[in-house]
C-alpha cells in the first residue's frame, strides 16, 4: 500500500524539516481560519487560534504520534485551540469590563477613596506586560500584530499578557476585599 502524501509531509514535519511545516499551512490555513471564525465569532480571535494550531504542531513535531488523517488532527487542534482563545477572551473582557467600571465609579464619584485608578492599575504592572495589555485591549491587536510590535515572539506576547491579567486580577480582588 503507498504512502500517502499526508504522511510524507508528517514525516518530514517530525524530522524538523520547516518546508513540511510550510506546505502544511498552505494546504489547510485559509480553510483553517474560515473555520475558526465560525467557531469563535471573531477574526481576531481566529487569527490567534490558528497560528496557536500551527505553532503547537511545530512544537510538537518530534512527539507526535501516527496520525492517520491529517485534516481530522488539524482541527480537532483547532478546535482545543479554539476553545482556549474563547476562555481568553473572556476573562479578557472580564478584566475589561471590571477596568472601564472601575473609571467610571471614579469619574462619577461613586466610590470614595478607591484603591485604584485606571492608570494606576495599568502603571502598577511591569512595562513589558503593560505595553501587551494596552495593545490587547485598547489596540485590538492579535498577539501576532502585537508581538510584530514589540520585536518578541507571539507565545511571549501571550506569556504576558496572562501574567499582567493574573495580577490585574489579583489586584481587583484584593481591592473588592478591601471595600466589602
Amino acid at each position: 500500500m503507498p504512502e500517502s502524501p499526508d504522511a510524507r509531509l508528517i514525516e518530514r514535519l517530525r524530522a524538523g524539516d520547516e518546508h513540511a511545516l510550510a506546505c502544511i499551512y498552505d494546504a489547510f490555513c485559509t480553510r483553517m481560519y474560515r473555520t475558526a471564525v465560525g467557531l469563535c465569532g471573531s477574526r481576531t480571535d481566529a487569527e490567534d487560534a490558528v497560528h496557536d494550531t500551527f505553532v503547537g504542531l511545530w512544537k510538537a513535531r518530534g512527539t507526535i504520534g501516527r496520525i492517520d488523517d491529517l485534516t481530522a488532527y488539524l482541527f480537532a487542534s483547532l478546535r482545543h485551540a479554539v476553545w482556549r482563545q474563547t476562555l481568553q477572551r473572556k476573562r479578557r473582557d472580564s478584566i475589561a469590563a471590571t477596568l472601564e467600571h472601575r473609571a467610571e465609579q471614579i469619574r462619577t464619584g461613586q466610590r470614595s477613596n478607591p484603591r485604584y485608578d485606571l492608570q494606576e492599575l495599568l502603571e502598577s504592572l511591569p512595562a513589558d506586560q503593560r505595553e501587551i495589555v494596552v495593545m490587547k485591549i485598547y489596540g485590538g491587536l492579535t498577539f501576532a500584530e502585537a508581538a510584530l510590535a514589540l520585536d518578541i515572539s507571539p507565545n511571549t506576547a501571550a506569556s504576558r499578557y496572562r501574567y499582567a491579567l493574573s495580577k490585574l486580577r489579583d489586584m481587583l480582588a484584593a481591592d473588592e476585599a478591601q471595600h466589602e
